[in-house]
C-alpha cells in the first residue's frame, strides 16, 4: 500500500518540527550576533541605538543572549520534559515580543516609504512576509 504524500508533508509542518526550526533559527541568530556582529540582532541594535542613543554593542550582546537562551529552551524542551511548561511559555512569549519588535522596527519605523521605488517595494514586501511567516510559526507552536 502506497503512503499518502500529504501525510508525509504534514509531518514536516507538525508542531515539534516547527518548534525545532524556530529553536534553530534563534540559536543561529544568537550565535551570529556573538561571533560576527551581523544578522537581525545587529540591525535591531543599530536601529535602536540610532533612535534612542546608547551602546549598540551592549544592546547586541543582550539581544544575542535573549535569542540564544530562548532557542536553547525551545530545543531542549523537545528533548527532555524536565523543563517546566511555564519556562517554555516564558521563552515563547519573549520570542513573540522580540519578533513583533523586530517587525515594527525593521519593517515599519526605519523604512523611508517616500523614497522607495518599484523594486524596493517588492524587496520590502518579501522581508515583511518572511517575518510574518516566522511570527505565524511561533504562534502555532505556542498553541
Amino acid at each position: 500500500m502506497a503512503k499518502d504524500p500529504k501525510a508525509s508533508l504534514q509531518k514536516v509542518a507538525s508542531k515539534p518540527v516547527l518548534q525545532l526550526l524556530i529553536a534553530l533559527l534563534f540559536i543561529s541568530m544568537g550565535i551570529i550576533g556573538f561571533t560576527s556582529g551581523r544578522g537581525l540582532g545587529n540591525q535591531i541594535s543599530r536601529e535602536l541605538s540610532n533612535m534612542f542613543g546608547g551602546d549598540s554593542e551592549l544592546l547586541l550582546i543582550l539581544i544575542s543572549t535573549l535569542e540564544l537562551i530562548c532557542g536553547l529552551f525551545l530545543g531542549a524542551q523537545l528533548i527532555t520534559k524536565a523543563i517546566p511548561e511555564k519556562t517554555v511559555k516564558l521563552a515563547l512569549t519573549s520570542i513573540i515580543i522580540f519578533w513583533l519588535a523586530l517587525i515594527v522596527i525593521l519593517d515599519v519605523l526605519t523604512i523611508d516609504f517616500g523614497r522607495m521605488s518599484g523594486n524596493d517595494w517588492f524587496t520590502w514586501i518579501e522581508q515583511v512576509v518572511l517575518h510574518l511567516i516566522v511570527l505565524a510559526s511561533i504562534v502555532q507552536i505556542q498553541k
